[in-house]
Formats: C-alpha cells, sequence, structure tokens
C-alpha cells in the first residue's frame, strides 16, 4: 500500500513538473542574455555615441596563422549575426588589425583575408545589411574619418573589429 502511494505521488510530481510551461523572456532579457553570451565568447563590446564596436581577439577565432575560423567560434559569430541583425539601418566595416607598426606584406595580406572570412561567415548565416567592408588595418590608417585604436590595445595583439555605422542617406542609393 505504502509503494503504490509513494508510486501515486511521484507520477503526480513529475506530472505537474512536465505540465509547467516556462515564462517566455521579455526582449530586454533576451538581449541581456545574448550579450552575456558574447562577451563569454571573447568579443568585447563597446559602445561609442550611435558606433557599436565588437572586438574580436582572432586567437580565438582562427587558427593561428591562417584565415581560417575556429568551429569553436561559430556560437559566438552566430550571436553576433542575431545582435546585428537589430540594428536597423547600419552600416558594417570588419577591420583586421595588423601586429606591428612596420607593415609585412604577408601580415597585411593575412589580416585582409581573415577580416573577409569574418565578412563572408556574417553575410552566410543571415546578416542582414546593405553595406559591408572588410579590410585590414594598421596604425598608419588611423585617421579621424576612420577612428583611432582603443588606449588599452597593445599594437602586438592581432584582433578584428566589427564597427557599426548609421547610414547617411547618400549610401541608401
Amino acid at each position: 500500500m505504502k509503494k503504490r502511494f509513494f508510486l501515486i505521488v511521484i507520477v503526480s510530481l513529475l506530472s505537474a513538473c512536465a505540465s509547467t510551461s516556462k515564462k517566455p523572456l521579455s526582449p530586454a532579457e533576451q538581449q541581456a542574455n545574448l550579450l552575456s553570451a558574447i562577451n563569454k565568447g571573447g568579443v568585447r563590446r563597446i559602445v561609442v555615441g550611435d558606433e557599436l564596436r565588437l572586438i574580436l581577439p582572432n586567437n580565438c577565432f582562427f587558427i593561428k596563422g591562417t584565415s581560417r575560423l575556429k568551429v569553436s567560434a561559430y556560437p559566438t559569430l552566430d550571436r553576433l549575426v542575431t545582435l546585428l541583425n537589430q540594428r536597423k539601418n547600419f552600416g558594417i566595416d570588419v577591420l583586421t588589425f595588423t601586429p606591428t607598426p612596420d607593415l609585412q606584406q604577408e601580415t597585411s595580406d593575412l589580416a585582409r583575408q581573415q577580416a573577409l572570412a569574418i565578412e563572408d561567415y556574417l553575410l552566410d548565416q543571415g546578416l542582414n545589411i546593405r553595406i559591408i567592408v572588410a579590410r585590414a588595418w594598421d596604425r598608419q590608417d588611423q585617421s579621424p574619418d576612420r577612428g583611432v585604436r582603443f588606449d588599452g590595445d597593445q599594437p602586438q595583439i592581432l584582433a578584428t573589429e566589427i564597427r557599426t555605422r548609421h547610414l547617411l542617406p547618400e549610401d541608401s542609393d
């Protein structure tokens, strides 16, 4: 008798647990979870005015010395697509920094290939954008129009930066 009663109690508890539905997350909670997951993926996120800058350390995203993305980078890049698709009327620049001021051609070529690899992956995963530019970028490329390195950035660290920017009316043509 005790076994039967115990079995009935267990079955009723399990059915009660199974019937409770999860409350859907609010958009703010979804956004917070998305940003948290992106940060855990190694991406540094900086907001400067209307511009969003995402810093991707290349050692976490690329196989060393190549432009091939690591499989472990895919989930974070997929989350970046979700985040970037939420920003309307924005263009995107994908900039890969070269590690030394005395730019060597092969380093510049690798940086350009890495920027293109990120661009291609984002577009393949459904990035909805009208303008996207990928390029290598070193200290010589700094200008007020293009922006500058962040104070804490070390020149020997190779990183890819994704910058969003408002599209101007002439960009829409």
